[in-house]
C-alpha cells in the first residue's frame, strides 16, 4: 500500500473515534511509516486534498447521514457530534455549517440528504503511477531566489499557474538574475529576507497543510531587490534527489504522485523538512506548458 492508501485506511478505521482518540496528522504519518511532511505531499498528489481536511469531511459526512437516518431518541446531535470527534455541540455545529452550509438542526429537520455534497471514501488507483527517469543526486550550495510569494492550501494550489502568469513580466528584468531558469519553491511559512510583500494571500486555515510558494529566479548575493511585490528567499546548502518530468506540465501531478507514493517509500531515502522546488529549464514555455522540469527533493545527509 502507498502512504496515501494507508492514510485513507487509518482514517476510515477511526472515523467514529472521539476527540481524544481520533488520530492527528503526526499519528497517521507515523503509522504510515513516513514523516508528516512526506504524508502531506503524498496525499495531496493523490487526492488534491490535505489529509486532515479529508478526515474532517469524512467524519462530517458520516455525521450527516446519521442525522437523517438515526432516531432522535437514540442519537442526539451532541452524541453524533462526539462520535464525529467534536468535544462540544458548538464546535460541531460550526464545522458542520462551514462544510455543508446549514446547521445539524436544519438538516435533521428537513430529513434528507438531497443537494448535500458528501465526501465519499476515496479509492486510490494505480493510474497515477508513471515510469520515472532514473533520478540523480545533487549537492547545492546556498541558493537565493527572488520572486512572487503566495500562501496556499492543498485545495487552493490549482491557482499556482496564475501566479506564474503574474510573475512572467519580471523574468529577465530582476537585478542580479543568474541564468534563465525559473524556480517554483514550496516551503513552510517562514520569515524571508526583506523586502517582502506585506500580506500573503490565500491564508490557509488547515493547520499544518498550508504552504508558501515562490515563483522566482536565482539572483546573486549582491542583487538589489527594491520592488515591494517581490520576496527574497535564501535556501541553505542541501543534498537533493532530482527527478525530471518531460512532456506537458499537466502530467506533473502523476510524476509527483509516483515520487512520494512509490519511489521514496521503496528507496528508503528520507525527505526532510526543507524547501523542495521545481526547476524549469530555460527552454520551458509557460504559454504552451512544454519543456522539461526538474523536481528537487531535499534529503537527509545520509540519504
Amino acid at each position: 500500500m502507498t502512504p496515501a492508501d494507508k492514510a485513507i485506511w487509518l482514517i476510515e478505521t477511526h472515523i467514529e473515534d472521539d476527540a481524544e482518540t481520533s488520530p492527528d496528522l503526526a499519528m497517521i504519518a507515523d503509522k504510515c511509516g513516513v514523516s508528516s511532511r512526506h504524508l502531506m505531499r503524498a496525499f495531496a498528489a493523490a487526492s488534491g486534498m490535505s489529509v486532515m481536511r479529508y478526515a474532517r469531511a469524512r467524519k462530517l459526512s458520516v455525521a450527516a447521514q446519521k442525522l437523517v437516518t438515526s432516531p432522535r431518541h437514540r442519537q442526539t446531535i451532541l452524541t453524533i457530534a462526539i462520535e464525529a470527534g467534536y468535544a462540544s455541540h458548538e464546535a460541531f455545529s460550526r464545522a458542520f455549517r462551514d462544510c455543508f452550509g446549514l446547521t445539524p438542526e436544519n438538516l435533521r429537520a428537513r430529513g434528507h440528504l438531497k443537494n448535500l455534497t458528501l465526501q465519499a471514501c476515496l479509492r486510490m488507483s494505480d493510474h497515477l503511477i508513471v515510469n520515472l527517469e532514473k533520478p540523480h543526486f545533487e549537492k547545492h550550495q546556498s541558493l537565493r531566489i527572488a520572486g512572487l510569494r503566495r500562501r496556499y492550501s492543498v485545495e487552493t494550489s490549482p491557482s499556482i499557474p496564475a501566479q506564474w502568469q503574474q510573475f512572467a513580466p519580471w523574468i529577465g528584468t530582476i537585478d542580479g538574475q543568474t541564468g534563465m531558469e525559473t524556480f517554483g519553491v514550496c516551503t513552510r511559512p517562514k520569515k524571508v529576507t526583506q523586502p517582502a510583500i506585506s500580506e500573503i494571500k490565500n491564508t490557509e486555515n488547515d493547520g499544518t497543510s498550508g504552504f508558501d510558494y515562490i515563483s522566482g529566479v536565482a539572483i546573486t548575493d549582491t542583487a538589489s531587490i527594491t520592488d515591494p511585490e517581490l520576496s527574497v528567499m535564501d535556501i541553505a546548502p542541501q543534498n537533493y534527489v532530482v527527478f525530471t518530468h518531460r512532456g506537458h506540465i499537466s502530467g506533473i501531478r502523476a510524476t509527483r504522485y509516483t515520487i512520494w507514493n512509490q519511489y521514496l517509500p521503496k528507496s528508503g531515502q528520507k525527505a526532510i523538512s526543507a524547501p523542495d522546488f521545481e526547476r524549469y529549464s530555460a527552454d520551458f514555455k509557460p504559454d504552451t506548458g512544454c519543456g522539461h522540469v526538474d523536481i528537487l527533493i531535499p534529503l537527509a545527509a545520509d540519504g
